[in-house]
């Protein structure tokens, strides 16, 4: 899940485009319910006493008939994650070719690497000139700043305020 999320947070900055949000979400919703539907029922297993990873069983008098209904879910479960598997694939080629433009920061983050010129930024990122730093990187709600949003590359909100929330000296 932490690789999904990844990708879905980098997708618009590597490759300039948006992802189909619709798709996106099925995506993640068929796979989170899937994952439990795949695990929650191996614990009851577990509980029955069901042996894992053995080549065979020998005598199973000892496990309810439920256990191989169970295990049948259980392989329906996967089927059903790993179909939206290639959903995810189709997404991520669909969005490349027909996807909408990503602005160049459509999280509205503040660290540097969404403050690039470029989307997808170019070779050496910045160009000829390095950004100029004012701020922590996560400096959200800057009391009395205009909006909770101010790149660590911006020199002030047009208040008086610089980096961390202090007061520039008039």
């Amino acid at each position: 899940m932490v690789l999904f999320g990844a990708i879905y947070h980098w997708y618009p900055k590597i490759t300039g485009r948006m992802w189909n949000a619709a798709l996106g979400k099925l995506h993640f919703w068929l796979t989170f319910l899937g994952t439990y539907a795949i695990y929650l029922p191996m614990h009851y297993l577990g509980i029955l006493g069901v042996p894992r990873r053995y080549y065979a069983l020998g005598t199973t008098d000892f496990l309810p008939e439920s256990v191989h209904s169970v295990n049948a879910s259980i392989s329906i479960a996967a089927f059903i994650v790993a179909a939206a598997q290639l959903l995810f694939l189709f997404n991520l080629i669909w969005s490349l070719r027909h996807g909408e433009r990503a602005s160049p920061n459509p999280w509205r983050a503040t660290t540097l690497e969404w403050q690039t010129p470029d989307t997808p930024p170019k070779h050496g990122n910045w160009g000829p000139e390095l950004p100029t730093v004012y701020r922590w990187a996560y400096d959200y709600s800057v009391p009395g700043a205009a909006a909770d949003f101010i790149p660590q590359n911006d020199p002030g909100d047009g208040r008086g305020h610089a980096g961390h929330g202090e007061v520039k000296p008039s």
